[in-house]
């Protein structure tokens, strides 16, 4: 198979999450497309994250009051972002075929659930 060449535009980090991937697993073309944008979204962290080390934690308000940088929440919500657009992406742990959606791993974890009530009710440990 030819080899699956990254997005245009990414940087180191977002380089080396594509490679690290492509390098594990054979992404399906929908999965390329969830894996460029967590791409993305890592290069973006690593420049908000230079970004926060480069300026002041305090900075002045609206009102001139003090308040945290936004750059704090802006880097939470990639944060946030890029751990969904990996759970979305599915690739499978060690030892697994394929990779389990969110939905699956809820469902599954809700069996698991019923069965231990149900083992319960019943007296089995």
């Amino acid at each position: 198979m030819e080899a699956v060449q990254p997005p245009k535009g990414l940087a180191e980090a977002g380089l080396t999450l594509w490679q690290q991937v492509l390098d594990e697993f054979d992404p399906a073309p929908d999965e390329l497309v969830l894996l460029a944008q967590a791409c993305r979204t890592v290069d973006e962290l690593e420049a908000i994250s230079a970004a926060i080390a480069a300026g002041p934690v305090v900075v002045q308000g609206s009102t001139g009051q003090p308040r945290v940088s936004g750059l704090f929440a802006e880097a939470r919500a990639h944060r946030l972002a890029l751990a969904k657009l990996l759970e979305q992406l599915a690739l499978p742990d060690e030892g697994e075929e394929v990779g389990r959606t969110p939905n699956q791993l809820r469902a599954s974890k809700a069996a698991e659930v019923r069965w231990s009530l149900a083992r319960g009710r019943n007296g089995a440990a």
